[in-house]
């Protein structure tokens, strides 16, 4: 029997979503409704009181309170959990490392996409400091559940855990991947994602059809590249991802961080 690559391999029997108000946090919530659907997970919605600015706070608890409710009608197990600290970047990843989460999903904040830890938003904060996989969402489209994700092959910009996120997110929400090979930018090739070219068939037997691999490369640029690709695929679902250092720091390049501002579909950072 065909085994999936340990590179290739993330649990979601408990998933972590951390919430505040608005449409990104309810977007997360969905992505882990749709694994939890399929997979039977446990999600635990989170929010954090912040002593210092938080006079009131009904409405971080109305949160976690709802996506309980929701939860409960399409009988998916949701634990809402409310933090308070002085330090809702610190407590929330003090979080996410004690407890046994397998996965963490959660809302990029809309003034920026993986700044400076000292002045950065919480979500850029979780990426960098949780110890589990963490799924960062910058949502920018109306469209869940998904209908085409495309995820370019560049050791560049992806890595084999996000790809096998996609390949998860493709099978619990039913959209078709783009495989786009782009791996022609890679001066210094690893892996060169040997799987996917190698397995094609026992990958469409574990994930579902409607696979696609293509040629990539529109432009001598890789950004422009993957753009324009995503955009021409009418995607509504970008796959990057980011490997710890040996020092156990992420190191985010700014082709990353640029693809997580543009373009008119979600661009999800995955880090294993």
């Amino acid at each position: 029997m065909f085994e999936i690559p340990r590179p290739y391999l993330i649990k979601f029997d408990r998933i972590a979503v951390p919430m505040a108000e608005g449409r990104s946090s309810r977007r997360v919530l969905h992505i882990a409704f749709a694994f939890a659907s399929a997979m039977g997970s446990e999600i635990t919605a989170i929010t954090v009181r912040d002593q210092a600015k938080d006079i009131t706070w009904t409405n971080k608890i109305t949160v976690v309170t709802n996506a309980y409710k929701e939860g409960l009608s399409q009988n998916i197990k949701v634990v809402p959990k409310i933090l308070t600290s002085s330090d809702v970047k610190s407590a929330l990843v003090e979080e996410l490392n004690r407890h046994s989460y397998d996965i963490v999903i959660i809302a990029s904040e809309k003034r920026s996409i993986i700044t400076r830890i000292t002045s950065g938003p919480v979500s850029n904060y979780v990426i960098k400091k949780s110890n589990i996989p963490t799924a960062l969402v910058s949502v920018k489209t109306q469209t869940f559940p998904y209908k085409t994700i495309y995820i370019p092959l560049s050791e560049s910009v992806n890595t084999r855990g996000s790809v096998a996120f996609g390949l998860f997110l493709k099978k619990v929400t039913g959209a078709k991947v783009i495989f786009s090979d782009l791996r022609a930018f890679d001066q210094n090739p690893t892996h060169k994602f040997s799987y996917v070219f190698d397995y094609m068939n026992e990958i469409i037997e574990n994930f579902g059809g409607d696979i696609t691999v293509r040629k990539g490369g529109t432009s001598s640029d890789l950004k422009e590249s993957i753009l324009s690709e995503a955009s021409n695929a009418d995607a509504d679902a970008l796959v990057l991802g980011v490997r710890s250092g040996p020092n156990g720091k992420i190191r985010v390049s700014s082709e990353i961080k640029d693809l997580m501002k543009t373009g008119e579909f979600d661009s999800i950072l995955f880090k294993k």
